[in-house]
């Protein structure tokens, strides 16, 4: 980080609060300004709807090949000015738009849910086939979930968008997991502030984490018998009685 920018949020800390928080309110106000430009809420929904339109693909010829949905769900969000400044800030950033664009890889984000473990890296796998996308990178914390139980697989990709002044490229996170993964990771997040620095509540939401994910196996395996049935059954029809 440059010395001017370090000694910049330096001084900053030392500023009496309510200066703080004034200043603070300036630089997210002047962030929202620049998330709400037409250009780059554009460039944001052109980015979301190519990948949504791949992921709708994917899930329709998945979808047909195993006779069950296999995305439930494909939900987006462009992060708030709060969201942005607030991790700015938390990594030691200049909190402008600018260093947002550069620094920051989750400006847009996609969410999709799916029912089981293995279609996850499945549409992923779908995904990274992809001509046109590139992987940036790939974090996989369902193999290796956080410390507080968390799991889904975050890819950061890179697609391109066309505009008036040609072919642009927008980075957009993707984070895909199972119904149950969002089922903790969405409850997890609404009581986050209740628990923060609250070892207890901590790790019981871990012991629950751990419980969904137990339940989530035995779903996948519960799935594995029906169909391994369901084979037997219709090889049994199609034999020819002699």
């Amino acid at each position: 980080m440059p010395k001017k920018q370090k000694a910049k949020i330096k001084q900053k800390n030392k500023c009496p609060e309510k200066l703080i928080r004034t200043e603070a309110a300036k630089e997210i106000a002047e962030i929202d300004r620049s998330l709400q430009d037409q250009k780059y809420q554009l460039r944001c929904r052109a980015a979301i709807d190519l990948l949504t339109a791949k992921l709708n693909m994917i899930n329709a010829d998945l979808s047909r090949k195993k006779r069950h949905v296999v995305i439930n769900q494909i939900s987006s969000r462009v992060k708030t000015a709060e969201s942005i400044y607030t991790k700015l800030i938390r990594k030691g950033l200049e909190p402008d738009f600018d260093t947002a664009r550069a620094e920051l890889k989750d400006l847009i984000g996609i969410r999709v849910v799916c029912p089981f473990e293995d279609e996850v890296y499945e549409v992923a796998d779908r995904l990274k086939a992809q001509g046109d996308v590139q992987i940036i990178r790939e974090k996989d914390y369902i193999k290796n979930p956080k410390k507080n139980g968390y799991k889904s697989l975050h890819m950061i990709v890179e697609v391109p968008i066309y505009s008036s002044k040609g072919p642009l490229k927008e980075k957009v996170e993707i984070q895909l997991r199972t119904v149950a993964m969002d089922y903790w990771s969405v409850l997890e997040y609404e009581l986050y502030y209740k628990k923060r620095d609250n070892a207890e509540i901590e790790a019981e939401l871990k012991k629950y984490a751990e419980e969904i994910a137990n339940l989530d196996h035995r779903m996948l395996e519960l799935r594995n018998k029906i169909e391994k049935i369901r084979t037997i059954s219709e090889c049994e029809i199609r034999m020819p009685v002699l």
